[in-house]
């Protein structure tokens, strides 16, 4: 029985207030359960469109800058790894939205190893976007004092 006929037979059902409050209950588990599906494919779909625009704005950069400067080079590959921790950071909490509507072992087994890695890639992606931070900082300074 879909949520919506089940909604409709809550309404028109003349139960006792024990069956309508069981049925109400199951009609809002049923509802957050479709909410949160909603949720954790609109969260993916985020992740994959923000990686994919990047994808497209870094390889036209790349095209239009190619060997022209290593301080540029830094730059975008600092800007990507920004919008890559951004997108797992989205990926993680449809993860999070999914395995909250079922939590059995087995989800929430796959959500620990699922968090465990991706926070493990996050957390050397922003180390290396913080040693591209300095690096493009020091060539910057270095740049311009040899232009004075």
């Amino acid at each position: 029985m879909s949520v919506y006929a089940a909604w409709i037979a809550i309404v028109l059902n003349s139960a006792s207030g024990v069956e309508h409050t069981s049925k109400f209950t199951l009609l809002a588990e049923g509802l957050l359960q479709e909410f949160a599906m909603f949720l954790k494919v609109f969260l993916e779909g985020i992740a994959v469109l923000t990686v994919a625009i990047a994808l497209i704005l870094t390889l036209r950069k790349i095209f239009h800058l190619w060997r022209r400067d290593r301080v540029l080079q830094e730059t975008i590959r600092l800007q990507l790894g920004v919008v890559l921790a951004l997108a797992l950071e989205f990926l993680l909490a449809a993860d999070i939205v999914g395995t909250a509507i079922s939590p059995s072992w087995d989800a929430v087994a796959k959500l620990a190893a699922i968090t465990g890695i991706r926070t493990f890639l996050n957390f050397f992606l922003q180390r290396e976007v913080r040693e591209l931070r300095e690096t493009a900082h020091s060539l910057d300074g270095k740049v311009s004092k040899e232009l004075k």
